[in-house]
């Protein structure tokens, strides 16, 4: 078995609060007696992808399990790239492949500079198609991105979420080694097929947001700071993708029942 834990939206903002929360995740997935091969932080780092935003990413996401980013809307691509993945301050798309034991993680950049919507270029489609070229046949692959690619009852992220998915469909349905499709952005849990593949969003580190049932007016955004912070673990086993949902209590951990 394979073992990933996902993480996102993070959002640190210079504020200790989302430096706390995501503190609290990764002390959990530290002490598991069971721990992730990988984590995997899908997007939206960030409140708006200043480098003294990056710098609190930077030293709050520190583990010894290998831990991989990918940028949201409310990234910068260079600035990302300068703190985070110690690469030159480059405009372009960030996309990256990973290898986890026999698991492929093909991590897309679905964000376009200066829009809170998704899409997929044709740079980032031209090099999916030699990811999986490239990817042997009996290799298990994932695919994660920011943005869901389908509508999933939400009035904040439907408007915003990922154009144009028809050809990301296309390429999932027809390969048997995709697995799943791994999305944040919506501050929610969420699950749906994609493709014929399960789509797994993952809900917000920072806080929560209500669904399409939850809004008092037009434009209201039914947003909650409440909850304590959630990560998700995928165990991928037997080719099969199964997701789990795990809530990180900020008090602690209770193990006898309050009376």
């Amino acid at each position: 078995m394979i073992l990933l834990a996902q993480l996102s939206d993070t959002h640190f903002d210079l504020d200790p609060r989302n430096a706390e929360r995501v503190a609290a995740v990764l002390g959990y997935l530290d002490r598991l007696p069971r721990r992730p091969d990988a984590i995997l932080v899908t997007g939206d780092l960030t409140e708006s992808g200043t480098l003294a935003q990056y710098e609190q990413a930077r030293k709050s996401l520190t583990t010894d399990i290998p831990l991989y980013v990918l940028p949201g809307n409310h990234d910068d691509r260079a600035n990302l790239r300068q703190t985070l993945l110690d690469g030159p301050a480059e405009d372009g798309p960030i996309n990256q492949a990973v290898e986890v034991g026999e698991l492929t993680v093909a991590l897309l950049d679905s964000t376009i500079p200066g829009s809170g919507g998704g899409e997929l270029g044709e740079r980032t489609y031209a090099w999916l198609d030699r990811l999986l070229a490239a990817t042997p046949a009996d290799a298990s692959v994932l695919v994660a991105m920011h943005h869901p690619p389908v509508p999933m009852y939400s009035t904040v992220v439907d408007p915003i979420r990922l154009a144009d998915p028809e050809r990301l469909e296309r390429t999932i349905a027809g390969d048997a080694r995709i697995l799943g499709v791994l999305t944040g952005h919506m501050h929610a849990m969420g699950t749906t097929l994609f493709g014929g593949r399960q789509l797994v969003v993952a809900p917000s580190v920072a806080s929560a947001i209500g669904g399409a049932w939850e809004v008092e007016e037009p434009g209201d955004v039914p947003i909650d700071y409440a909850p304590d912070p959630s990560v998700v673990l995928h165990a991928v086993a037997d080719r099969r993708l199964t997701s789990i949902v795990r809530t990180v209590p900020m008090g602690g951990r209770i193990r006898v029942q309050p009376r």
